[in-house]
């Protein structure tokens, strides 16, 4: 049998920016620095629905982080 070990599963990354389309919520995860992608010329994403997502479109780490623990913690109380 084949043991992978725990870096073959798993990619380091320095960040993660995730932006949120306006127009139908969905959220896209880019891996890496701001920096990086600015040096790659990418500058604008496109959502699934086809609207064009930039960096001004990223959401805040701290209140996601305290929208998903609420949200946790109401699935807890009705569970």
């Amino acid at each position: 049998m084949w043991d992978r070990s725990e870096s073959d599963r798993f990619v380091l990354c320095s960040e993660r920016i995730i932006v949120e389309c306006k127009r139908c919520g969905e959220r896209l995860v880019l891996l890496g620095l701001e920096d990086d992608w600015y040096s790659e010329g990418r500058t604008t994403f496109e959502c699934e629905c086809g609207e064009l997502l930039t960096f001004a479109d990223r959401l805040d780490e701290e209140a996601l982080s305290a929208t998903e623990l609420l949200r946790r913690f109401r699935r807890a109380r009705e569970g």
